[in-house]
């Protein structure tokens, strides 16, 4: 890319890498957006298993952890970029962290896909003068889409830019930020706006996106790694280890110790890492 721009590529998934078909949980700091065209087994995002089917588009967010299992002969492409790549605001583009990564496509859809990835193919390959603003172009016009896929099936929640805009924050900043007052101020709105919003999009509160949030990057960190529940419990900013996991298992109704037992055991993580 000439200097100044982000990160992007697209490619098969072996042009991208073996990475990307890895079978240990692992994190991407960009965005992917996964086109299968074939293959079986399972695709695990966020420990939610998706059977892998032709036709299946999945878009991760910087962050998500994901992996493969009992795969065989995956085959498709692999787009990787950087938000700051995007021509606008992503907010009315890409799934709100939580959400659904797949969209399954029917019919005339996987040949409105398939054109709009070649043109992005092409484009990335021939580096023409101006090909960086065509790829931001095409690019744009894929994630608009999918989106319009996501409104077309009622199962795939699709949330307003604003609350897409609080999504994201509470995964960037949970760590450091559990307030709901803190991240309406860093949007701009009342926290009795935001809350409004959250429900008529979401169907829950700004608090429990905040505490699926923090349970959701304590399972990254439990499948993930091999710190202590106690090394976790510091790393989430709990200064008390048994409220962790207490509230650990509040949220997931696990134990921290046993979801991790369970998790690697159902997945055999340990084996293949």
């Amino acid at each position: 890319m000439p200097s100044g721009l982000s990160p992007f590529a697209i490619g098969t998934f072996d042009e991208i890498g073996s990475f990307t078909r890895a079978r240990f949980p692992h994190r991407h700091d960009f965005y992917e957006v996964l086109y299968l065209t074939g293959g079986g087994g399972v695709h695990v995002v966020d420990f939610e298993p998706y059977d892998i089917e032709p036709n299946s588009v999945y878009v991760l967010a910087p962050g998500q952890v994901h992996f493969w299992q009992d795969t065989e002969q995956i085959r498709g492409r692999v787009l990787v970029f950087a938000e700051e790549f995007l021509l606008a605001h992503p907010g009315g583009l890409l799934p709100a962290p939580g959400g659904s990564p797949l969209v399954r496509l029917r019919g005339d859809q996987v040949g409105l896909v398939d054109g709009i990835l070649d043109d992005i193919d092409r484009e990335y390959r021939a580096r023409e003068p101006g090909y960086a603003t065509m790829l931001q172009a095409h690019l744009h016009i894929l994630l608009v889409h999918i989106q319009r896929l996501r409104r077309a099936h009622p199962s795939v929640p699709v949330s307003s830019s604003l609350v897409w805009r609080f999504t994201r924050l509470v995964a960037k900043h949970v760590l450091t930020e559990r307030s709901v007052g803190a991240y309406a101020e860093r949007i701009g709105v009342t926290a009795g706006h935001l809350t409004d919003l959250v429900r008529a999009a979401l169907g829950t509160t700004p608090g429990a996106v905040i505490r699926a949030a923090l349970a959701l990057e304590a399972k990254r960190l439990l499948a993930q790694t091999d710190l202590t529940v106690v090394q976790i419990a510091h790393r989430l900013a709990f200064d008390d280890p048994s409220y962790f996991g207490r509230f650990f298992k509040r949220e997931t109704g696990a134990s921290p110790g046993d979801f991790r037992r369970d998790i690697r055991e159902k997945y055999q993580i340990a084996r293949e890492r």
